[in-house]
């Protein structure tokens, strides 16, 4: 069963014949197949996994099965004690190659990979069941007996690095199923081990680790660090105690990993312990990544003269140095010649003859290192692609050497230099969006390069082109490692081009670089001076767009370090930089354009913050007591006249006092109007330069509303609409045409503006916005279509016609006057989405009490308008993501077709039904229709996470990651009716877990309690303290432990598929969570939760409970978001650490980073007329009611909580009221966006622990609502 090394076809063959000889072999087909196998050892190992299962399928009394165990058991036990022997690599990327000239003893790779594919081929088949009892995906990981830690490192020696994870996992679970069997059998009571998840995750790895190290002498934490280093993702590493290890090699790793070179450095050379070997290779790649080249140099030579022993990775090393260094007079000593030349040393040589131009020698270096190179790849494993990187970027790079190849034997000329410099310029932008890691070894090269062919040419203007191209690149080199934070490289940048432009050349763009690179590291006084130093250069040159941006950042930097006052800031700075770049704009057109833009914004954020300072005061208390004493002032001064007191010095005194107050209290409503004119204008300029920023027609929007009886705003507006092109207004749509025919501060004036506004908007994008006009104009059209029905006890009233409202009138009036603008125009269209959206209500407000029961398709009645729709050739499918056509050219869309003619009833009180509206591409899309059901709510919040999305897309870090919340289409048809874009593909969390019938839980712990049984103990203790709640709690807990990890294992059975998966559900859930509590979004039960069964991300439904008002229901909601057992579950055994807390980190980062666009946004929403996000009695009824009054709880499927009753109606609530809730949820949310939780400022980091924590409390968990299923 243990091949000797190099013996591997002889040994498989002989064992796959062996096997065929056992008489273990049943199958006629496998019997026949022998002598092929004596010769073909391909086919040997294609045929092993089934003669193997063939074997232990027969096998009634489990011989085979021991037998087999033993013996594939003793190959992983050799492989791995073998292994251990052999000392690791310092760098993820040399572990992953693959080489065949292994030191003696050491069992072949390939060998090691058949007997993986043995196991592999197993555990994807079913196993035969034993019993009375079903068996699960989970059970078909034991066809044998083996220790998989043992196979898991064996796995990773053969670089299947996601192979590793998922038998670590499956380790890791049959440990913690063993010990909690073990608990059972005895009566030893463990209070730390087999409980309630009290202890950190990283605890429950460390521990791990020391039981797997007394059985194989692997360390469990040492081979996930090892693993997760080798796939490249950013967060895993500190799931498995990353950051927190004291070792000083686990630090060192976690240093590289997340390139602080400078920390790992020290490290290395504080720790003597280290092998030689490890510590020189781990400080020459710290100071090499550092940018540290002399230093580098001077160590090489210092280790040169203590005659240390250069072994092929440290011989490497020594050549990359060199050539980096450009030293070319480095004497080497000579490496066996049996191996070869390495990468690096062919690179070496070659740029050595191409100095001498001996271009023969020059073409065998680069064919020995890309051989060597292709040998790498050929041998990569393609189960981790982040492997194979390191070798794609040298053959990039040996690419780009042999281009320079083809240029230097021919004459130079100006044309092949410039061709060069636009293939590197094509190139880059290729590589833009790769790590920097993987780009600067590139980049590297074309400075030495470019150095080269400098001292190589003589003709002077062709020197001062390569010198140009040179500048020019390292100058993208400086802003690309400063974009990577790695200010070391940029400033070695920027040195490298000082070395080539001598004192007093002009002033240049690579100085405003230097600036940035130096404002990076935080020395802010000196950036500032080079700044200052430059305008003051700039003020008589014809360079305006360098001009322009160093007076913009000028102005920002003074800004954030409040070194100027306000004013000058202003005018000396941002105004200036507006003024110059209108005054040029026809003379540098493309290049000040994107520079004017920046100017717009920078002064527009610059006024708006001034504004938001003098407006917050004049709310303020303090300003308050300030009108009111100057009040009491002017009544003193009128009694005085009129009592005709003498005018003696107390008189004078009050009368000045008084003049000055008032003076500055009309100066302080001047600044504000000043200001807020200042900051709509530069907003508007900047929405017209360009489409960068787009996202801040929020803030202008939210200023324009909050001051629409300024009339200079309104007449900005009134211009600015003409120009800023009308589909940057669509994300506001349902906010702005929520105010048409409201009684705002502007009155006529802000409306003609506002309907202006709507009509270009809807004219340019009418599938974006008719169904919000249709909507408002359609707002009571329930009552007309749908028939009056018996009221229920829970929705009384609900069903009955309402009395329209003065302002529901008007809105509906004003609404019908835009659509009637838009009929002349797009007849056809307006007539057709009209009777489409008259078939939807009346479909919604049809009866289906009748079909209660029916679980199968029902026929839509003929009598139903939706079922004579066909061809509607102007009208999209609703439901479908509509991308925005700035231009307004839609074309090639697909169109409403027809209805199929069944239906079918969701789950709930409201019976929702169930349609599929066929496309004009003849796909069937589905709908779900709602009736008496105000789906506005769940529309505005689909909008706040499409805005989070954009914020997280902005980012760099989440983007990296995939960050996003999962969204759907929702569209309200009136107050009381709508429908929304079904999800397909996904099921409630609720439905995989705690179906009666074939839950999870039911399947993979058949003798646990079940849910209804957790339910009705939590129900029992409702009425005691939160004591005895708290030990109901911990007792529920104890007897239902959580499955969810099996969702992806019994969904995802190739290893990397697994791993993509559950990496994207563990995102999934971190960035909803934190998004979520921004918007303090409550209500999530397991029924509200969806996964989707192909991607494994969460989608979040059900948005009726918002800012936080689940703490106001009878049972008051008391955790942040959903984090129950079975949600860390599903993200493995590192739990909440590593991937899930640092993506929280990361989007609560940007979260707060983009705190004035989400207060902008949510405060847009909170004022909005027709938005009822407050909470009432009915609908907290609706939403808490006791499982005797809602059994039908489980096969409850999107159902909408919001209600939206005619005692809550908005149109008849104080406003005045709502108002001062919303100003309340505003503060609450500034506070989240600043990091202030229980009256105290945290970090990022801080704040996600602490939210971690409350998630997760089952003190918090025991006191929510039993509906909620804490325990699941």
């Amino acid at each position: 069963w243990i091949p000797q090394s190099g013996c591997h076809e002889s040994w498989l063959k002989t064992l796959t014949c062996s096997l065929l000889d056992s008489g273990g072999v049943i199958s006629e087909g496998l019997r026949l197949i022998k002598p092929m196998c004596e010769v073909k050892t391909d086919f040997c190992q294609l045929v092993l996994p089934y003669l193997i299962h063939d074997i232990l399928l027969h096998d009634s009394h489990s011989s085979w099965r021991v037998l087999l165990s033993k013996h594939i058991q003793g190959f992983f036990n050799a492989c791995c004690r073998m292994g251990s022997s052999s000392s690791r690599s310092t760098t993820p990327a040399i572990v992953d190659s693959e080489t065949d000239s292994l030191p003696h003893g050491h069992l072949d790779k390939i060998s090691r990979r058949t007997m993986l594919a043995v196991v592999d081929y197993l555990r994807r088949q079913k196993r035969p069941q034993e019993g009375q009892q079903l068996n699960t995906e989970w059970d078909n990981n034991f066809w044998l007996e083996l220790n998989y830690v043992e196979v898991a490192l064996t796995a990773q020696t053969c670089a299947a690095h996601f192979t590793a994870l998922l038998y670590a996992e499956i380790y890791t679970d049959k440990v913690r199923s063993e010990e909690e069997e073990e608990f059972k059998r005895t009566a030893f009571k463990a209070s730390h081990r087999i409980t309630f998840d009290e202890a950190s995750q990283e605890l429950t790895v460390s521990s791990l680790s020391s039981k797997s190290k007394e059985e194989t002498g692997i360390g469990l934490q040492e081979l996930l660090i090892d693993v997760y280093r080798s796939i490249g993702e950013p967060d895993s590493l500190y799931g498995c105690g990353g950051g927190k290890m004291l070792q000083p090699l686990a630090r060192i790793r976690t240093y590289e990993h997340e390139a602080l070179w400078d920390k790992a450095l020290v490290t290395y050379d504080i720790e003597m312990n280290l092998p030689d070997y490890t510590r020189q290779a781990g400080i020459i790649q710290a100071l090499q990544n550092f940018g540290l080249c002399h230093t580098l140099t001077t160590y090489l030579k210092g280790l040169e003269a203590e005659n240390s022993e250069w072994c092929e990775e440290l011989q490497e090393i020594r050549f990359q140095a060199a050539w980096r260094n450009m030293q070319w007079d480095c004497m080497f000593s000579n490496r066996d010649e049996t191996t070869g030349p390495g990468y690096h040393e062919s690179v070496y040589h070659a740029f050595q003859s191409l100095k001498d131009r001996e271009f023969y020698a020059f073409y065998e270096g680069l064919k020995f290192a890309r051989m060597k190179e292709v040998e790498e790849l050929s041998k990569g494993s393609l189960e981790s692609v982040y492997s194979l990187y390191p070798a794609l970027c040298r053959l990039q790079m040996l690419g780009e050497l042999e281009t320079i190849g083809k240029i230097l034997p021919r004459p130079m000329t100006v044309e092949t230099l410039n061709e060069a410099r636009r293939r590197w310029q094509t190139q880059q932008q290729l590589l833009k969006d790769s790590d920097f890691t993987f780009q600067e070894p590139i980049l590297a090269l074309r400075t030495v390069v470019q150095e080269m062919l400098i001292k190589m040419e003589v003709n002077a203007s062709r020197k001062e082109l390569i010198q140009e191209i040179l500048m020019e690149h390292l100058l993208e080199m400086a802003k690309l490692a400063r974009a990577a934070r790695n200010t070391q490289l940029a400033e070695k940048a920027i040195f490298q081009i000082k070395q080539h432009n001598p004192i007093g050349f002009g002033i240049s763009t690579w100085q405003l670089e230097e600036a940035q690179v130096i404002w990076a590291k935080r020395e802010q006084n000196q950036s500032l001076d080079i700044l200052k130093q430059m305008i003051a250069e700039l003020e008589f040159s014809s360079d305006v767009p360098l001009y322009v941006e160093c007076l913009r950042l000028c102005g920002n930097w003074l800004a954030e370090t409040c070194l100027e006052s306000p004013g000058t800031i202003m005018q000396k700075y941002l105004e200036k930089a507006v003024e110059i770049a209108l005054s040029h704009s026809e003379q540098h057109k493309d290049a000040v354009q994107s520079g004017r833009m920046e100017a717009f914004l920078s002064l527009a954020r610059f006024s708006d913050a001034q504004y938001q300072s003098i407006d917050n005061y004049m709310k303020s208390s303090e300003f308050e007591n300030k009108r009111a004493l100057l009040k009491n002032t002017k009544k003193e001064i009128r009694l005085m006249r009129e009592h005709k007191v003498q005018a003696n010095r107390y008189v004078v005194k009050v009368q000045r006092e008084f003049e000055i107050d008032e003076r500055a209290i009309c100066a302080l409503q001047e600044d504000r109007k000043k200001f807020l004119c200042k900051a709509v204008e530069n907003y508007i300029s900047c929405l017209q330069s360009g489409e960068e920023h787009d996202m801040r027609v929020f803030r202008l929007c939210s200023l324009w509303l909050e001051n629409s009886a300024v009339p200079e705003v309104n007449s900005m507006m009134k211009k600015g609409i003409e120009k800023i092109p009308s589909y940057k207004f669509l994300p506001l749509m349902y906010q702005l045409a929520a105010r048409m025919g409201t009684k705002m501060p502007g009155g006529d004036v802000f409306h003609d503006v506002l309907n202006m506004l709507i009509v270009k908007t809807s004219l340019d994008h009418p599938h974006h916005t008719l169904f919000i006009i249709l909507a408002l104009s359609n707002a009571n059209k329930d009552d007309i279509l749908g028939k009056p029905e018996v009221p229920t006890r829970s929705r009384l009233g609900k069903s009955l016609p309402k009395d329209i409202s003065n302002l529901d009138q008007e809105r509906i009036y004003a609404a019908s006057k835009i659509i009637n603008i838009v009929r002349k125009s797009k007849g056809k269209m307006v007539k057709d989405l009209e009777r489409l959206c008259d078939a939807y209500i009346t479909l919604a407000n049809m009866d289906a009490s009748k079909w209660k029961q029916e679980r199968k398709g029902i026929d839509i009645p003929p009598s139903q308008p939706i079922t004579k729709l066909k061809n509607l050739d102007d009208v999209v499918i609703p439901t479908m993501e509509i991308k925005v056509d700035p231009s307004g050219k839609y074309e090639n869309l697909v169109t409403v077709k027809s209805f199929k003619s069944q239906f079918r009833l969701a789950g709930g009180m409201n019976l929702p039904k169930i349609i599929d509206c066929v496309g004009s591409d003849g796909r069937e899309r589905r709908q779900l229709v709602k009736g008496r059901d105000d789906l506005r709510q769940d529309a505005v919040m689909q909008q706040v996470f499409q805005m989070c999305n954009a914020l997280l897309k902005k980012n760099t870090d989440t983007r990296k990651r995939k960050l996003t919340i999962r969204t759907y289409k929702v569209i309200p048809l009136s107050q009381r009716s709508g429908f929304l874009e079904w999800c397909a593909g996904t099921v409630p969390i609720g439905e995989y877990l705690v179906n009666a019938t074939e839950g999870a839980h039911k399947r993979y712990r058949p003798n646990d309690w079940s849910s209804m049984e957790c339910r009705k103990r939590m129900t029992d203790v409702q009425k005691l303290s939160f004591e005895g709640k708290y030990k109901a709690f911990m007792s529920v807990c104890k007897n239902f432990r959580p499955v969810f990890r099996h969702f992806c294992m019994e969904k995802f059975l190739d290893p990397a598929v697994w791993f993509e998966k559950r990496l994207a559900y563990t995102r999934s859930v971190a960035t909803s969570s934190i998004v979520c509590y921004i918007v303090g979004l409550g209500d999530r039960h397991v029924q509200n939760i969806l996964i989707d069964e192909e991607s494994a991300e969460l989608v979040h439904i059900d948005l009726g409970v918002a800012f936080e008002q689940g703490k106001i229901l009878p049972t008051p909601e008391t955790v942040p978001f959903r984090l129950t057992r079975d949600i860390v579950d599903g993200m493995g055994i590192t739990g909440v650490e590593g991937v899930f807390r640092r993506c929280c980190e990361k989007t609560m980062e940007v979260m707060r980073n983009s705190q004035e666009a989400l207060l902008t946004i949510v405060e847009v929403l909170l004022y909005d007329p027709l938005f009822d996000w407050t909470m009432n009695p009915l609908k907290a009824l609706n939403l808490q009611q006791r499982p005797e009054e809602d059994a039908d709880i489980h096969s409850t499927l999107h159902t909408t909580m919001s209600g939206d009753d005619t005692e809550c109606d908005p149109n008849i609530t104080d406003v005045q009221s709502i108002n001062k809730v919303a100003e309340r949820v505003l503060l609450r949310l500034q506070e989240k966006l600043k990091g202030v939780e229980e009256r105290a400022v945290l970090s990022v980091g801080g704040q996600v622990n602490l939210l971690i924590q409350q998630a997760r409390d089952p003190k918090n968990l025991s006191r929510l609502f039993p509906g909620w299923q804490p325990w699941v």
